[in-house]
């Protein structure tokens, strides 16, 4: 009885013995760092947890895929794995590995938009950094009810809307998640401004700093743009503006513009129609949009460049072909 009772005894020391060694190597084995450099590891969408252990052994970020299976199956998160791309620094633990795939910490590729970008050239820099795909993101940017119901405005597409600035977007990121992110800046930075109008027409008003971004990237140009569309459109003048002639030709301009162009049908082409085009032509940045809110008090009807980024405004034609003169006869020289 006694030595029943002894083999008992050390039966169960036994099994607590070899279930701590068991315990204390699954911790090891859970804590410790295996991979001796940075790894980023793509999980595709609807990967199981068994194929994600496994390609990460065969990544070798962890020691062992059973660890990963293990962990997430004891813990219960088997099935909330998120799919991405990951970043994975040199020795990092397991448990920060299965804590970064359930809590979906992918990394995220910096993208940035300059001032001045038209839908189809963010396009091509969204499809570069493969965020989403060009197709994708054109496909919602330039659908006329989508980008409508978007804005609460009746708009074609959401050309303008999208503003310029610097993202952080994970790799395979929806158009949609892009799109309302961009929009969503685009509200914080109009609603920086203001309006002297407590309802101002936000579509004639991104126009209108479209065209203004396109003529001048120089900050205190741009009111003195604004004012010279401002003035152009009261006196029923045409705005016969080069960047509307550009927009309108599309894949067709060559760096060029023609005479024949300026006769190009297109309601976006100012030679042609007059008034605004009937939407921007490009992504105005901020100051573009505080001067088109705030145009320059002034009577200029003409500006002409003088080659080094900066124009020359005049009052009446005759300065202004004067103007044009003096620069012609500078480049000559």
């Amino acid at each position: 009885m006694s030595e029943t009772r002894g083999f008992n005894r050390f039966s169960k020391g036994l099994a607590v013995f070899v279930f701590v060694l068991l315990a204390l190597s699954a911790w090891f084995y859970f804590l410790d760092g295996f991979s001796t450099e940075t790894k980023i590891v793509d999980i595709p969408q609807g990967l199981g947890l068994s194929a994600i252990s496994e390609k990460l052994e065969e990544e070798g970020v962890i020691r062992k895929a059973e660890v990963l299976f293990l962990s997430a199956f004891l813990s219960g998160t088997q099935r909330k794995l998120k799919h991405g791309e990951y970043v994975f620094s040199a020795g990092e633990a397991p448990y920060t590995v299965h804590r970064k795939l359930r809590r979906g910490e992918v990394s995220l590729r910096k993208v940035t938009f300059p001032e001045g970008l038209t839908l189809v050239q963010m396009a091509g820099i969204l499809d570069a950094s493969q965020i989403v795909t060009r197709k994708e993101f054109l496909a919602l940017a330039e659908n006329g009810e989508y980008s409508t119901k978007k804005l609460g405005v009746d708009v074609s597409s959401l050309e303008g809307f999208l503003f310029p600035d610097t993202y952080f977007f994970a790799r395979g990121c929806s158009a949609e998640k892009v799109i309302e992110t961009m929009l969503d800046r685009f509200r914080e930075a109009y609603a920086t401004l203001g309006t002297v109008n407590p309802q101002p027409d936000i579509k004639g008003i991104v126009t209108i700093a479209s065209l203004i971004e396109k003529e001048t990237a120089f900050p205190p140009e741009k009111p003195l743009v604004s004012a010279v569309i401002s003035n152009r459109l009261r006196k029923g003048m045409k705005l016969e503006f080069d960047p509307t002639v550009i927009y309108a030709l599309g894949e067709k301009f060559d760096g060029n513009i023609r005479k024949k162009d300026l006769s190009f049908p297109s309601p976006y082409n100012t030679y042609v129609v007059s008034g605004l085009p009937p939407g921007p032509i490009a992504a105005p940045g901020l100051d573009s949009i505080r001067a088109a809110l705030e145009p320059a008090d002034v009577n200029y009807l003409y500006f002409v460049s003088n080659g080094d980024g900066v124009h020359v405004f005049s009052s009446t034609y005759g300065d202004h072909v004067n103007a044009v003169e003096r620069l012609l006869k500078k480049e000559k020289q």
